[in-house]
């Protein structure tokens, strides 16, 4: 389950229907509070990951170049 939250739930059991229906509720508030303040910004949870891995690439990259040379 992800919504504007952020939450995410990796498991196969499901889960009670009254946490959902508080998940729920909560993204929905959060959506609101983020409509109203358009100053704050929601990242995608895996933005920083990705950043990392590509950071790791590059300096991959470059440490090979740099041993063949």
């Amino acid at each position: 389950m992800y919504r504007t939250t952020g939450l995410y739930v990796p498991t196969h059991r499901p889960l009670p229907l009254s946490q959902i229906e508080h998940v729920r509720s909560m993204a929905d508030r959060n959506s609101v509070t983020a409509k109203s303040h358009p100053l704050v910004s929601q990242t995608e949870p895996m933005v920083f990951v990705r950043m990392f891995l590509v950071a790791g690439v590059i300096i991959a990259a470059v440490a090979v170049a740099a041993s063949l040379s």
